[in-house]
C-alpha cells in the first residue's frame, strides 16, 4: 500500500464504542510545511517522506488512543547505536518510536534500555498497524529486544 492509501484507511476507520462509533484516528492539532521544516531543523535529520505526508495530512493526533502523534515527541537522538535519528511518536506506556537516518522505524522501551526495529518504513510501520487492528501494546510486546546502549 501506498501512504495515501493508508492515511484513507485509518482517516475512515472506527471502532464501536458503547452506543456509537469513534474514529480509530484522533485529530490533536494540523501541522504546516514550515513548522516540520523547524522539527527537521530542531532534530538535524529530515523526517522520511511518508511519514511527512502522513503529518502533512493527518496532522498531529491519536491511533486508537493508543499511539500519540505530539510535536513534544520529537527528539534528536543522541547517543547509541541509532545516533543521529530520531525520535516521533509515544504509546501510552511511554515507550516511544523512531526512526533512524535511512527512515526504518524502531520501537524504544522507556522502562528498560532495549529498543527493537518494528519496520523498513514509517508506511510499512502503519501498514502493519492497520493489520493487527491498532493494537500497538500486543505488536510490540512480541517484538525481539536488543540493548540500547544510551
Amino acid at each position: 500500500m501506498e501512504i495515501d492509501e493508508i492515511v484513507r484507511a485509518v482517516r475512515s476507520a472506527s471502532r464501536k464504542k458503547f452506543f456509537r462509533r469513534k474514529p480509530v484516528f484522533t485529530p490533536y492539532r494540523a501541522i504546516a510545511l514550515d513548522e516540520l521544516e523547524a522539527i527537521e531543523q530542531g532534530i538535524g535529520i529530515a523526517v522520511p517522506g511518508d511519514l511527512r505526508r502522513w503529518l502533512l495530512t493527518l496532522g498531529y493526533g491519536d491511533i486508537d488512543e493508543g499511539l500519540s502523534f505530539r510535536e513534544e515527541w520529537f527528539a534528536a537522538i543522541e547517543r547509541g547505536q541509532l545516533k543521529g535519528g530520531a525520535l516521533f511518536a509515544q504509546d501510552t506506556q511511554g515507550n516511544f518510536f523512531g526512526f533512524d537516518i535511512h527512515g526504518r522505524i524502531y520501537f524504544f522501551s522507556r522502562s528498560q534500555p532495549f529498543f527493537s526495529m518494528i519496520s523498513e518504513s514509517f508506511c510499512g510501520f502503519i501498514e502493519e498497524l492497520v493489520k493487527r487492528d491498532y493494537k500497538i501494546r500486543d505488536w510490540v510486546d512480541t517484538l525481539a529486544a536488543q540493548r540500547y546502549e544510551w
